[in-house]
């Protein structure tokens, strides 16, 4: 009777035990890859260009774009994602002053220069449409707004870096 005492007694505690350490002890934290850190060599075999290392977004780009310093922003390269109810579900989930939403307008080009162009200056490539920079001009992530897991994915990874900037 007495080691069923002990068993039990053990059974009930220590897994207690266990949460009440890790809780008070341990960290969650998940990091956020920053694309493009070590290299653009891909980039620039494709584009011509001669990026350095890290790659940042380029400020002429953000300039004609209105982003404001130090925000994060999300910027859309394709115009049907706006009416997407994965996009407001989006919206809805943060302030509007959280982020930054950008709308990619193409110059007055056609549309396989645009898509040149988008995958040159933000290295976006079908079938996503929305690319996530944080403050520090990094490119952060590429999202498919239209897929509940990619939006999912979004805001889950907005919430980490906004957080932690």
């Amino acid at each position: 009777m007495k080691k069923k005492t002990i068993f039990l007694f053990l059974a009930l505690i220590l897994p207690g035990l266990v949460f009440v350490f890790l809780k008070r002890f341990g960290k969650n934290e998940f990091a956020i890859p920053v694309f493009y850190q070590h290299s653009a060599d891909s980039l620039n075999a494709a584009c011509g260009t001669h990026y350095g290392q890290p790659y940042h977004v380029p400020d002429s780009m953000l300039l004609k774009s209105g982003w404001q310093n130090g925000r994060p922003a999300l910027f859309v390269v394709d115009s049907t994602v706006r009416g997407n109810s994965e996009f407001s579900r989006l919206g809805d989930s943060f302030e509007a002053s959280a982020f930054q939403v950008i709308n990619v307008t193409p110059p007055k080009i056609n549309e396989a220069t645009y898509s040149r162009w988008c995958s040159c200056v933000l290295m976006v490539k079908a079938p996503f449409n929305v690319v996530l920079m944080d403050s520090e001009r990094r490119i952060r992530g590429y999202y498919r707004i239209g897929s509940r897991e990619e939006t999912d994915r979004l805001i889950v990874e907005l919430q980490i870096l906004l957080k932690k900037f």
